[in-house]
């Protein structure tokens, strides 16, 4: 492929591909709120099929329809082009801009970002490959691989029911080589951060009330003078949640929690020694706004904490009156929402049982736990795997050597594509920047700087990154399957 002649076309072409990509921004997909889904997956369709994919399909599930999309270049090798195209919801937030205007805003030091829900997480970038790829046939080039794009509307509910589309889609997906999400890499200072996989997570509410305890208001709050004989539910929880960890909250004490904690692989720790020497954990600080990290850990220490940990955190606590002024209530039942993140080789089933059989053992039997979502699993991909080297090639070729990571804290639902039944590796990312996903004024930098590449660069960096895939010698299923 004749890459400068790509890259000339992006360039040239920078207005109309902004334009582009704050149509699909201002197209609303707040999978919470049911809000504009349909109408974004009939867009998306219509994204791939001017793309030129001989078949596109918006197809149902139990939940938010996956968009499916096949292109075929005649290639060697064909990349699953996994993507999400719902989001989170904005109500009560205040924005610099209107969240569904995708207007361009100038943000220092990286210039001109569209802000926008949805700009960094994840419809900017996936745009912006939509992008790549039609410059590539516009200047008279062909793909370097074939395609089958994955978009699915229900990541930001956990992707419930996009198991069922991978099962469904199966003998579509099987052939596929590697599995590719496009994303944006550069941290604020420009640095790449590569990151082969992911955590699981659980994600659950428990809920104590005085009608499953029998002590306590058992239909509506009360008044708060009748604490004097009355039991509260918001004492019991607190209590029971303080017997899950140690009391800084940072070690978990139920019972055989670690059993099947997987320690560092000997490529990790290799990966983690190089990361080390690189890693600026101030940037990380500063993008968080935290003064310090748990036991003021640093270096090596702090960066197998936060990739190996296991960890068990409470999201939020409600119950009763929180509104302005005062009103003294006893409430009748409190609720608290969870999230645990697993490890290798955690499994996202033992969990709750685990839970529950803790809360029963310490006396808290009434105490309800509410599973939320279907969970994941953890997924894990080689850096010897070719599209991991084909990625680390193409940054090097802009000037920039990636942080490798062996996995972020976070998770995803790559575990669908990563094991089985398909045993694919998966590869995310891409030069450019955003930030501020899921927050108020969410952003993605449109022109940037010296250090942070904008929407062009971002482009450049995906063609770059399957054309330097597509000449990758491709490890067998087998060879993935048993290591």
């Amino acid at each position: 492929m004749n890459l400068r002649k790509v890259y000339d076309h992006i360039d040239l072409n920078h207005e109309s591909h902004v334009m582009k990509v704050q149509e699909l921004l201002r197209q609303p997909s707040v999978s919470a709120e049911n809000y504009g889904i349909r109408e974004c997956a009939e867009l998306l369709e219509r994204y791939f099929r001017d793309l030129g994919c001989e078949s596109t399909e918006i197809v149902e599930t139990d939940g938010n329809p996956v968009v499916y999309g096949k292109y075929d270049a005649g290639a060697r090798k064909t990349v699953i082009i996994y993507m999400m195209y719902d989001t989170q919801p904005v109500i009560g937030e205040n924005w610099i801009s209107p969240p569904l205007e995708a207007r361009t805003v100038d943000i220092p030091p990286f210039g001109e970002c569209i802000v926008a829900r949805g700009a960094i997480n994840t419809k900017g970038p996936l745009r912006a490959f939509l992008n790549a790829m039609e410059s590539v046939k516009v200047v008279g080039e062909e793909l370097p691989v074939n395609l089958k794009f994955v978009a699915e509307g229900e990541e930001e509910l956990g992707s419930v029911h996009l198991p069922q589309f991978v099962r469904k889609y199966k003998d579509k997906l099987e052939d596929a080589d590697a599995v590719f999400f496009p994303g944006a890499a550069q941290d604020q200072k420009g640095t790449v951060r590569m990151s082969l996989g992911v955590k699981g997570i659980v994600y659950f509410e428990l809920e104590c009330s005085g009608k499953l305890w029998r002590k306590g208001p058992t239909e509506y709050d009360v008044h708060s003078g009748n604490k004097a004989w009355v039991d509260s539910p918001v004492w019991r929880m607190i209590r029971a949640l303080s017997t899950m960890t140690s009391k800084d909250g940072n070690k978990i004490l139920i019972d055989k929690w670690y059993e099947n904690v997987k320690p560092p692989s000997r490529e990790d720790l290799e990966l983690v020694d190089r990361l080390a020497k690189t890693f600026d954990e101030q940037t990380v600080k500063d993008m968080i706004k935290v003064e310090r990290f748990i036991d003021n850990l640093h270096g090596k220490k702090l960066l197998l904490k936060y990739l190996y940990s296991t960890t068990l955190n409470v999201d939020g606590i409600w119950g009763g009156y929180t509104g302005p002024g005062t009103k003294t209530v006893l409430p009748y039942k409190v609720t608290v929402k969870m999230d645990v993140r697993l490890v290798p080789n955690q499994r996202p089933s033992e969990a709750l049982p685990k839970i529950r059989r803790h809360l029963d053992r310490m006396g808290y039997k009434d105490i309800f736990i509410r599973k939320l979502e279907a969970g994941y699993s953890w997924a894990k991909t080689s850096v010897k795997e070719p599209l991991a080297q084909a990625a680390i090639q193409a940054y090097r070729s802009f000037g920039c050597e990636p942080e490798v990571w062996p996995h972020m804290g976070g998770s995803a639902p790559f575990y669908l594509f990563n094991q089985g039944p398909l045993y694919l590796p998966f590869v995310g990312g891409g030069l450019g920047h955003g930030g501020m996903a899921h927050s108020p004024n969410e952003y993605f930098v449109v022109e940037g700087n010296e250090k942070v590449g904008g929407l062009a660069k971002c482009e450049k960096s995906y063609v770059a990154i399957l054309d330097a895939y597509s000449r990758f010698e491709q490890k067998t299923r087998r060879s993935r399957k048993t290591g």
